[in-house]
């Protein structure tokens, strides 16, 4: 693994490797350089896998003191057929290992869900099977059933122009669910936060990650800054 320094709290930790649980499958780790076990963000990316902006959001988060486990959903190729559920599985994979005692770096029990663009819908359904703290949705595919049965804090922001969930439909799910931070950002789309997706927006990206991090702060305590 690499070490970087630079903007954030603490100095980090990132590379592949292989989650601690079989069929221990590869994800992409970045962590904080400190001693401890931080609290720990698995993150649901979206159709185009694991691109150079999920690893910079990834590192981004991990400055500001977040475990983060990238689990590879497309197992290394596009994936058709069992997508869907090699999804849902290999993402409860990356919470039972942020829960393997022993691991060092994660915490057992300070865990988010945070799902981008298609990984809405298996971000949602692990958060609420897995009973985790917080669940992150960014452009992403929304479903009231789901967002219903997860009941720790939640976090929404998408984009007016996002074609996955409709602003109109986005805005009645915000009122029917009473509950939650939701942001919409005008005229962005599903891929706004990702600096390598074509529908990138600087500005948009910037305030999400600062709420994104809020809400971990918030949820977990802010991290050390030793």
């Amino acid at each position: 693994m690499a070490v970087l320094k630079g903007e954030g709290r603490v100095p980090m930790i990132f590379g592949t490797s292989a989650l601690p649980v079989q069929p221990n499958r590869n994800a992409y780790i970045a962590r904080p350089d400190v001693a401890g076990e931080h609290p720990t963000v698995i993150i649901a990316h979206d159709q185009s896998g694991i691109t150079p902006g999920i690893k910079a959001i990834a590192r981004h988060l991990a400055r500001y003191g977040y475990s983060v486990i990238v689990p590879d959903l497309d197992r290394g190729s596009a994936s058709d057929g069992d997508g869907f559920e090699w999804a849902v599985s290999d993402l409860a994979d990356g919470v039972e290992s942020a829960r393997t005692p022993g691991i060092g770096w994660a915490s057992e029990t300070r865990i988010a869900v945070f799902g981008i663009g298609i990984g809405g819908v298996p971000a949602s359904i692990v958060a609420a099977d897995s009973e985790v703290g917080a669940l992150v949705l960014v452009g992403a595919a929304l479903e009231a059933e789901l967002l219903s049965a997860f009941g720790g804090a939640l976090l929404v922001l998408q984009g007016t122009d996002d074609e996955l969930a409709p602003a109109d439909e986005v805005r009645d799910l915000q009122k029917s669910l009473g509950r939650g931070e939701w942001i919409l950002y005008p005229e962005v789309g599903s891929g706004f936060l990702d600096e390598s997706a074509e529908g990138f927006d600087a500005a948009a990206s910037a305030d999400a990650l600062g709420r994104i991090t809020g809400l971990l702060d918030q949820c977990f305590g802010e991290a050390t800054t030793s």
